[in-house]
């Protein structure tokens, strides 16, 4: 899976309806909330296998940062 495939996943997951990039943060889509991180937690591990601890979650801000803590290689 490409970063740009999972932020169209990601995009929506969220319902988001602007485009979201691997630089996008969170933070400032109109659909963040409390669930938000709960909604990328989930996606990660149904799309990519892998489970985050929710604590580590809070130094994500971006797909980029999603890359750099699960593994570059998962990303193609």
């Amino acid at each position: 899976m490409t970063k740009e495939q999972f932020c169209e996943l990601l995009r929506k997951e969220l319902g988001e309806e602007s485009k979201i990039t691997p630089e996008t943060n969170f933070k400032e889509l109109s659909s963040f909330g409390s669930l938000t991180s709960v909604l990328v937690l989930q996606l990660i591990e149904n799309e990519l296998g892998t489970t985050l601890n929710p604590r580590s979650f809070r130094t994500i801000k971006t797909v980029n940062d999603i890359a750099e803590v699960v593994a570059p290689e998962v990303f193609s």
